[in-house]
């Protein structure tokens, strides 16, 4: 059976690399660029079979009107709720009153992504029939590993189980029938937790980077690096990120067509060397408490090394841009360009990028920094989570197994 064949407007069919079919419905291009959404919407029916044709005509055709409807002015109207996951995902995500909408963007991507394979397992569910044994059950199958004898995905599994926590919790604020029952059950389980990450950044790592890095050509990944190592700023502070820009009559400063040139991007949060315009003393309101930090570099020689090899001509605008593009790096292209060279370097695929906070975070109590000094030099607001960032340091116990001895000795103890 051919898509062509039916009377079904919008439909689009995607193929697996097993010849399976995905349906879609997606909604005209046109009506998308004045904002119409959702943009697309999973259909799950099979193509091939007779009896289900029907079903996908009519979804197709009335999510067709509901787009002309909305170009025609009744933009206040939205689906009703039918009782199934997948109707409580999209109200999640255009309800104007649910918290998806006070999220960061780049935190609702990720929270998409998460949603989308909910959709796809689980959405024609209806929530009056669901049970407890349902979420243990999608949990261990979301838990198996990918390959036999693989690693179990506890990470993968325990964050569906918080989102469907999330989405019930939006559910019962918006009066949604089985919401309150569900998250009641869902609280009263416990399931594994993924183990924190153990890996830090070390500074023969860095030594080793940024030699690699300047002989690539990619002074850039080496400044970057010896920043976020030096002063233990995350990656987003010191290269910043592109963030989606939705008045394009207000289009300025660093700008980039996102996919398929649908929005606009601008760069925002990162460095430029109008932070250093005082000396070598930087100030930065950090992106994701917004506390103030400041550094002075004059102490950190990677950084003031590389800093000295930037030409002053070059010395305005985004301090860590791409070398390639002639602007900063787009989304995912530093961690994908930075792994080219920690190969080179001979540091091992489990070291990331990210892991030189953790490394500046665990030199720092190494070297016998009160926790509450480190908290505060790197933006945290609680201690709580600068220890977590500590990977076996031994500064802490090298104290104690010290005053310790001199409490011994104090009392002639051998």
């Amino acid at each position: 059976m051919r898509s062509a064949d039916l009377d079904a407007p919008g439909l689009k069919v995607r193929h697996n690399k097993d010849g399976t079919a995905r349906l879609y419905w997606v909604a005209r291009a046109d009506i998308r660029k004045q904002g119409y959404e959702p943009e697309t919407v999973r259909l799950h029916y099979n193509l091939d079979d007779p009896r289900e044709r029907a079903l996908i005509e009519a979804a197709c055709r009335k999510l067709q009107a509901e787009m002309f409807a909305w170009r025609a002015g009744h933009r206040q109207s939205r689906r009703p709720f039918d009782g199934t996951i997948a109707s409580l995902i999209r109200l999640y995500q255009t309800d104007e009153a649910s918290p998806y909408f006070g999220l960061k963007h780049n935190t609702r991507e990720t929270y998409d992504q998460v949603l989308r394979v909910i959709d796809r397992a689980f959405g024609k569910r209806s929530l009056a029939n669901l049970t407890h044994a349902d979420f243990h059950r999608w949990y261990d199958e979301a838990q198996k590993p990918r390959q036999p004898g693989g690693p179990e995905r506890t990470r993968k599994a325990h964050g569906i189980m918080s989102m469907l926590r999330r989405l019930f919790t939006y559910g019962i604020a918006a009066e949604h029938a089985g919401c309150s029952r569900l998250s009641g059950i869902l609280n009263a389980i416990r399931f594994k937790q993924p183990k924190r990450r153990r890996i830090r950044m070390e500074r023969h790592h860095v030594e080793a980077f940024i030699p690699k890095a300047i002989e690539a050509g990619r002074l850039s990944l080496a400044l970057g690096t010896a920043l976020q190592f030096e002063t233990g700023m995350r990656q987003k502070d010191v290269i910043g990120e592109w963030e989606p820009h939705e008045a394009r009559s207000e289009i300025g400063g660093i700008m980039l067509k996102g996919k398929r040139g649908r929005r606009m991007l601008r760069w925002v949060n990162g460095l430029t060397w109008a932070d250093l315009a005082s000396g070598t003393v930087l100030v930065k309101e950090t992106t994701k408490t917004g506390a103030m930090v400041a550094h002075d570099l004059s102490l950190f020689p990677m950084t003031m090394d590389l800093l000295a090899r930037t030409p002053a001509e070059a010395k305005i605008g985004p301090l860590i841009v791409d070398e390639a593009a002639g602007r900063p790096y787009a989304k995912d292209a530093y961690a994908r360009e930075w792994r080219v060279i920690a190969r080179a370097a001979g540091i091992p695929d489990h070291v990331w990028n990210m892991d030189a906070r953790a490394g500046a975070i665990t030199e720092a109590e190494d070297a016998g920094a009160d926790l509450d000094a480190i908290r505060s030099s790197i933006g945290h607001t609680q201690a709580s989570t600068t220890s977590r960032y500590s990977r076996g340091a031994l500064g802490k116990s090298r104290q104690v197994a010290q005053l310790r001895q001199a409490h011994r000795a104090a009392r002639n103890e051998p």
